[in-house]
């Protein structure tokens, strides 16, 4: 007899398959099952990556007796609508010869949180991958919905690893022009108009439905976008100008080390957000009407029209003319030279991925990190970043023009993108959007500006 014991949990993509308690989980949720549909996963997970002939899985599943080929699909028809495999990449169909689960599955937890779990930490929400996704509207809902148009032609142009749609309209040292329209006014960097892909492939690690698959935007016309983050001096001046207060309503993280962690009182601020802070750390603990007040504030003293970029703006200045889920690539062992995010040498409870000697508690001054191609830092962690758009879960309702995702009325939940130092390398991904309420105070989120430029 073997000394051995036999793995007790399996786990692959966002789920993990519990054998003691005979329940399929996504993150901490059950996702309930029949008997015979949770014996059919937990064997195809068993031999995930090989074919499992349907006479194999008879035997597996129903031995000593005779069932229909109909008793198989009812299961695997069950397990492809709670795992969200609508497309059959998942779970496979070999024609008259079986199944198979292709997938990575471990017997220990992965060591990257997926984005779901890692937002957690921080105290965000982020969508599941859908049973039955389907259009909802409310903004509480969650819904990922594709075509199979989008799915093909979008999905398949971005895995092939086009990085650039446009040829010369998208050109690195363009994007390399700059200007500041006062002393203490945001450096701002001038982007290209062009094209690009908006969202993450369906197998890419870390996705959430809410990205959506990869789909064309366009950006009409030249804009141009901070080169850093609005800091700590910037808002300074505003507050100082405009008599406004930002106040001690922020909440932050008492054990980070922990998971999941505890978060404190509202009882940070701007000027003491819980980690030290010079007058060039990014500005913090701003809410997305703090936010349109400062770019309002900033139209009246230049006479140009800034704005917060919208989620459209934002990923392509994040992207940079790339297709990969970073502005550097795909290898997030490299971040450490791009950006502050819990790596392994933070004191955050689900670090990973590189060491940084720069590591600490706390956002680091802006420009720290090497920018991406176009000229533009920390668009990888660092803080997370309101953009102007009101949130939606659907992410076909993002418009492909470039402009702003709006909602009648106020927005009581905005959008923030680009994750923070307390952020796995998962939630810093180009991709990564996540709703929060717009009167919301958090230690980690700030904001950059932009500005339209014309054609």
């Amino acid at each position: 007899m073997s000394d051995v014991a036999a793995p007790r949990i399996l786990y692959f993509e966002k789920f993990s398959l519990d054998f003691a308690r005979g329940c399929l989980r996504a993150g901490d949720q059950d996702i309930e099952l029949r008997p015979k549909a949770f014996e059919v996963l937990k064997y195809l997970a068993e031999n995930a990556g090989r074919l499992v002939g349907k006479q194999e899985l008879y035997d597996a599943i129903w031995p000593n007796v005779i069932v229909s080929d109909d008793s198989i699909a009812q299961c695997i028809r069950e397990l492809r609508g709670k795992l969200g495999d609508d497309d059959h990449s998942l779970i496979k169909t070999v024609s008259r010869r079986g199944y198979l689960l292709d997938a990575a599955v471990t017997t220990s937890a992965p060591p990257y949180p997926v984005a779901a779990a890692a937002a957690a930490h921080e105290g965000l929400l982020l969508a599941p991958r859908a049973a039955n996704p389907g259009p909802v509207y409310g903004p509480r809902a969650w819904v990922a919905v594709v075509t199979f148009f989008l799915s093909v032609v979008w999905g398949a142009t971005f895995l092939l690893g086009s990085t650039s749609l446009t040829g010369p309209r998208s050109v690195p040292g363009e994007a390399q022009l700059g200007f500041q329209d006062c002393e203490t006014c945001p450096e701002m960097i001038v982007l290209p108009a062009g094209e690009f892909l908006m969202g993450s492939p369906s197998r890419g690690l870390g996705r959430v439905d809410v990205e959506g698959l990869p789909r064309r935007v366009v950006i009409p016309k030249r804009i141009a976008i901070g080169k850093f983050e609005i800091t700590v001096d910037q808002m300074s001046v505003f507050m100082a100008e405009t008599g406004m207060s930002i106040g001690n309503s922020c909440r932050r993280l008492q054990n980070p080390e922990r998971s999941p962690p505890t978060w404190s009182a509202p009882e940070a601020s701007l000027e003491n957000p819980g980690f030290e802070i010079t007058g060039s750390h990014p500005a913090v603990c701003v809410s997305w009407h703090e936010a349109q007040s400062y770019v309002a504030w900033l139209q009246r003293r230049t006479g140009k029209p800034y704005r917060l970029p919208t989620e459209a703006e934002w990923e392509y200045a994040a992207r940079a003319g790339t297709t990969t889920r970073y502005s550097f690539g795909g290898e997030e062992t490299a971040l450490c030279a791009f950006a502050r995010f819990a790596d392994l040498g933070s004191q955050f409870g689900w670090r990973d991925a590189c060491y940084s000697e720069l590591a600490a508690y706390g956002a680091a001054p802006v420009g720290s990190f090497k920018p991406n191609q176009w000229g533009v830092y920390d668009m990888h962690g660092n803080v997370w970043e309101w953009v102007e758009d009101c949130w939606t879960p659907n992410p076909l309702e993002i418009p492909v023009d470039g402009s702003a995702f709006s909602r009648p009325g106020n927005c009581e939940i905005g959008v923030i993108r680009g994750g923070s130092f307390s952020s796995s390398s998962l939630m810093v991904r180009a991709a990564i959007r996540s709703p929060m309420r717009t009167a919301n105070h958090m230690y980690n989120a700030g904001m950059r500006v932009a500005l339209t430029l014309g054609d």
